[in-house]
C-alpha cells in the first residue's frame, strides 16, 4: 500500500490506491504514511483510497483520524448537514435533483479545513457524484482580465442569518450555523476570524473578506479559492431551490440590507460581474472529474489544491464528510 496511479489515465486526479484490508489496516498503514499522502496530495489534490471496507461513521472517523488526527467541527458552515459522529458529518443534503456546484469548502468562514475527507457508505443508483477539480489549472484557465479583478481585489462574503427563536428564513439559522445558541461564543468565535458581525432585528449579519486566490503552502502554485459564483444574489444556486430557502436575495436586495440572505462582493465593496462568474464557471466546469462512488470509498481533498461539488442522483446515497 505504497503507491497511487491516476484514476483516469488522460486526468491528473484523483490518484487511486487500491487494496485489500479493513479499516484497522487502513489506519495502521496510515499513521505510518502520512508523509506518503501528503506527497501525494500536494501532486494531484485529490486521492481515492478503495477497498478497505469502511462501512460505518466510526470505522469513516477512525480513517480519516488516522490520516489528519486534528479533525474539527463544522462551525461556520451554511450547508444542511447532520453530525452522526463525532466530528462527522452527513454531505450536503441538498434535494436529489440539484446540482452543488465546484467550491473550496468553508472559503466563505472564519476557518477553511486544509481537508476535506468523502466516505461512501450507500452509493446511489445514479449519479451522486461528488466531482472535483483542480483548484491550479481553473486559475490558469481563467482569462487574465478576470483572474486580476479577483486576485487584486479578493472577495466579501455577506451573510445574513435567522434567528432560531424566531420566524424561519432561507438556510441554516445562526444557532445551527455555529452549533451554538450562545451569542457570546458566536461573537468570540466571529471576533478570533477576523470578521465584522451585527446582531439585527431578524437575526445575525456577518461580513469575511478573503483572497479569491491562495498559494499553496506546500507547492507555491497559485490556486482558485473561493465560492463566490455559489453566493452572488443574481446567479446564486442551489441555496435557493431548496425547499424552505425563498429567492430572498434577488430583486436587489444584498445581505447588507434587512433582507435575509447570502451575497459577494468583491473585497474593496464593489459588485463582481455576473459575466464575471460565468467565466469561472465555465473554466470550471471544463477541468471537472467525476467517478462512481462504490461503497467503503474514502476520498481525502486537499481544501486548497482542489475544489468539490455533487451531481444530481437517484435512488439512496449517503456520504458521509470530515474535515482537518
Amino acid at each position: 500500500m505504497t503507491r497511487a496511479q491516476p484514476l483516469f489515465g488522460d486526468k491528473s486526479l484523483p490518484l487511486l490506491m487500491t487494496a485489500g484490508g479493513g479499516v484497522d489496516d487502513l489506519c495502521a498503514w496510515a499513521v505510518d504514511n502520512r508523509p506518503a499522502i501528503a506527497a501525494w496530495l500536494n501532486q494531484a489534490g485529490v486521492v481515492l483510497l478503495r477497498g478497505f471496507g469502511i462501512s460505518t461513521a466510526a470505522g469513516f472517523r477512525a480513517a480519516c483520524a488516522a490520516i489528519s488526527p486534528d479533525l474539527r467541527n463544522y462551525v461556520g458552515g451554511d450547508s444542511p448537514r447532520q453530525n452522526v459522529h463525532d466530528q462527522v458529518y452527513t454531505s450536503t443534503e441538498y434535494p436529489a435533483g440539484s446540482e452543488v456546484l465546484l467550491h473550496n469548502e468553508l472559503s466563505y468562514a472564519g476557518w477553511s479545513p486544509d481537508r476535506v475527507f468523502f466516505g461512501c457508505m450507500v452509493a446511489p443508483e445514479t449519479g451522486g457524484q461528488t466531482h472535483v477539480a483542480d483548484g491550479r489549472q481553473i486559475c490558469a484557465g481563467l482569462d487574465p482580465d478576470v483572474r486580476a479583478r479577483f486576485a487584486e481585489r479578493g472577495v466579501t462574503y455577506l451573510q445574513h442569518l435567522w434567528d432560531g427563536d424566531g420566524e424561519p428564513g432561507p438556510g441554516k439559522s445562526w444557532q445551527e450555523t455555529f452549533e451554538t445558541a450562545d451569542r457570546g461564543t458566536v461573537e468570540a468565535y466571529l471576533r478570533a476570524s477576523n470578521m465584522s458581525f451585527e446582531w439585527t432585528g431578524l437575526g445575525l449579519r456577518t461580513a469575511a473578506t478573503h483572497p479569491a486566490i491562495l498559494d499553496h503552502p506546500a507547492t507555491g502554485e497559485a490556486c482558485w479559492h473561493n465560492q463566490a459564483d455559489q453566493w452572488h444574489r443574481d446567479i446564486a444556486s442551489v441555496k435557493d431551490t431548496v425547499p424552505g430557502s425563498p429567492d430572498a436575495m434577488k430583486g436587489g436586495n444584498t445581505a447588507g440590507t434587512e433582507t435575509l440572505g447570502n451575497h459577494v462582493t468583491f473585497g474593496d465593496g464593489s459588485e463582481i460581474e455576473v459575466a464575471d462568474l460565468m467565466h469561472v464557471r465555465q473554466v470550471s466546469k471544463a477541468c471537472e472529474v467525476l467517478f462512481d462512488w462504490q461503497p467503503g470509498d474514502l476520498m481525502v481533498i486537499d481544501n486548497i489544491m482542489a475544489m468539490h461539488g455533487r451531481k444530481p442522483f437517484t435512488g439512496a446515497r449517503r456520504v458521509l464528510v470530515a474535515m482537518a
